[in-house]
This record gives C-alpha cells, structure tokens and sequence, in this order.
C-alpha cells in the first residue's frame, strides 16, 4: 500500500494537526508496517459522539472509547441520582451528570482520534 493512500484512509480517524508527522512516519515507514495500518481495529468517532448522545448518561461512550472506569463512575453517578432524586440531592447529581454527558461529547470525540493516532504511531515504530 502506497504511503499517500494510506493517510487518506486514516485521516478522518486522526486529529488533523497531527496529519503531518504521521505523514512523514509514514513516508519514512517499510512497506510492510504501512500495511499493518489497514489491519488495525480503528474505533469511530461519529460512533461515540451517537453513543453520547443516545446513552451518555449510562456512561456507553465512555465504555466504547476503552475508559471502563469512568463508564462506571458515570453509571454509578446516574444511579445515585436516580435513587436520591425525591430530595434535592438527587436533582444536583444528575445536573452535574449532564453537565458532564454535554463535556464528554467532545472529550469522547477528540480522545478516540487521539487513541486511534496512538495505535497508528505504534504500529508504524
């Protein structure tokens, strides 16, 4: 595969400033680790930005993207807000969790094309 086509393929999985030093890792890359790029398992931004949307508030972006942790916190928030919503605690934490699911759409976004470049660059080493 050639160099040029396969930053084509990758460039939306990527952060754009980051489009020129994979492009001269991969100018200066063997064939063969160019190749191993079409084998990676990229994870899809628009994905976790639907995810979020659709079902932030359990934390599914966040177990998508890889971050388990705090997919559970934002699942475990989410309960004790439910729980404790007949006193005004309640309302407070789930304020704060949406406040947090409005934050994590754009963390989400931007920390799965990070990761994807992470996979990219090690693959290309």
């Amino acid at each position: 595969m050639d160099a040029n086509i396969a930053l084509m393929m990758i460039s939306d999985k990527i952060p754009s400033q980051s489009l020129p030093l994979v492009q001269e890792k991969l100018k200066n890359s063997s064939e063969d680790k160019i190749n191993n790029i079409a084998t990676l398992n990229f994870k899809s931004h628009i994905v976790g930005l639907i995810l979020g949307f659709f079902l932030g508030i359990f934390g599914a972006d966040r177990f998508y993207k890889g971050d388990i942790k705090l997919g559970l916190l934002k699942l475990l928030t989410w309960i004790i807000g439910v729980i404790t919503i007949w006193i005004f605690i309640g309302s407070f934490i789930l304020f704060v969790l949406w406040i947090w699911c409005i934050v994590d759409y754009f963390l989400v976004w931007k920390g799965i094309k990070k990761d994807n470049l992470k996979k990219i660059l090690t693959a290309l080493e």
